[in-house]
């Protein structure tokens, strides 16, 4: 059998994660991703995705933290706005505010912020580029 490489970059799968930052290390200043990202280590500094960050149980991020979906399973110290969701898993920690159309917060989460969910939570909201987020371009 022969096997040949392809010239053509196979394009990521919508559920891969596309990057992945290992236990014990630490990444410092602005934080910027497409698709999926997986932290196992920490991040002092803000992150701004339209993509999806999963935190794991070891990962740790100090900043505001702007995706379209969050997966927390890890400590967070900060502010969180998703587009699409935000999920505490039990074995997360949040300090800060929260803000998205959907929030689950499992049994056993720990929360200190207050919380702004429904159909308008985005509505006001400066997403940091000096435009304000509205629910058109909240949907994905």
């Amino acid at each position: 059998m022969v096997f040949r490489r392809s010239s053509q970059k196979r394009a990521p799968r919508h559920d891969e994660i596309t990057a992945f930052l290992g236990a014990g290390t630490q990444y410092n200043g602005q934080f910027n991703f497409q698709g999926i990202v997986r932290i196992d280590g920490g991040v002092n500094g803000n992150i701004d995705s339209d993509g999806t960050l999963v935190l794991g149980e070891e990962g740790m991020v100090e900043g505001l933290v702007k995706v379209k979906k969050l997966i927390s399973n890890g400590r967070i110290i900060g502010d969180v706005v998703a587009t699409d969701r935000i999920i505490l898993n039990k074995n997360s920690s949040l300090k800060g505010n929260i803000r998205a159309p959907i929030i689950v917060i499992e049994d056993g989460a720990i929360f200190n912020g207050r919380v702004t969910t429904g159909p308008n939570a985005l509505e006001g909201f400066d997403s940091g580029d000096g435009a304000a987020v509205s629910d058109s371009n909240a949907q994905a």
